[in-house]
């Protein structure tokens, strides 16, 4: 058996989404935002093969062949040639709650194989890489917090000083390409802009409470329209005094707390609800468990 190693691929959720275009050379809407990584997370094994199958496996969750994970690791085999992998994914991230899960399992094997091979050296453009994965992943990647704009590859990361106690409700399953087709319905400029992101961004970097007055997600009314759930539960928050945005483009609602007692409340209210989730935030968007 080849060399192995056990990574953990950290959620995201999305405090800001503006949708400020589409891009026609790429096929994809460009956006202006920040990202923010969560505690939930996937645990993602890759083992080197004795021949040069790349296997994908996944524990608590039923995805199919056309996987962020498979398509990293193709895409890496593709450039340096060399063995296989087994890659095996225990999803810890709820699946179509926006929360990045998919965008953290491709990010993982990128982080896994440039352990092993160093991938610069070996001609390979991680965030070139990264972006032909995923709009996601090149944040994932490094993680934490950063304001994200074009299609995902321009980045600022930030210290993220504001201590967030997160209350989720999953509303159900909203997929990322219907989505962004009722986004392009209801805005048929393919733009919106409902956040004032440099107004966030300064008050992001002094750490003021005040960014989350600020919260907004071009997604929202997309969403929304296609799972009626989603403002039935950000109401419910919104009732427990949270600031409340949805994560992404998916059907996870999470309500923000600066004051840990309103927090407490809110999940001694919700918490008896399907789909109720706690989260913090994290420093980091994947991180090591094990190399053998």
């Amino acid at each position: 058996m080849g060399k192995s190693i056990k990574l953990r691929a950290f959620a995201k959720a999305n405090l800001s989404l503006n949708i400020t275009g589409y891009d026609e050379t790429s096929g994809n809407h460009t956006l202006d935002g920040f990202m923010m990584s969560l505690d939930a997370f996937d645990i993602v094994t890759l083992t080197e093969r004795a021949d040069a199958e790349i296997n994908v496996k996944f524990v608590n969750a039923d995805i199919g062949e056309d996987n962020t994970a498979y398509r990293a690791a193709k895409a890496v085999h593709d450039i340096i040639g060399g063995c296989g992998y087994d890659i095996t994914v225990e999803k810890g991230i709820p699946v179509g709650a926006g929360l990045g899960g998919s965008s953290a399992d491709g990010a993982a094997v990128l982080r896994a194989l440039d352990v092993f091979y160093r991938l610069p050296e070996r001609g390979v453009d991680m965030r070139k890489t990264a972006l032909g994965i995923g709009s996601d992943v090149p944040f994932m990647l490094t993680g934490g917090l950063a304001r994200v704009s074009g299609t995902g590859e321009d980045l600022f990361f930030v210290e993220n000083k504001l201590e967030l106690f997160i209350v989720g409700l999953m509303s159900g399953n909203v997929s990322t390409a219907a989505a962004y087709k009722k986004f392009d319905a209801l805005y048929p400029e393919k733009s919106y802009c409902p956040t004032d992101n440099e107004k966030m961004f300064q008050l992001l970097l002094s750490g003021s409470p005040d960014a989350l007055g600020c919260m907004g997600n071009a997604l929202y009314a997309p969403a929304s329209a296609l799972l009626s759930d989603i403002e039935r539960n950000a109401k419910a928050l919104r009732d427990c005094g949270a600031s409340v945005n949805l994560t992404g483009s998916g059907g996870m609602v999470l309500g923000y707390f600066t004051d840990m007692e309103k927090f407490y409340a809110c999940t001694q209210k919700l918490g008896d609800r399907y789909g109720f989730y706690v989260f913090a935030p994290v420093k980091t968007g994947i991180l090591h468990e094990r190399l053998d």
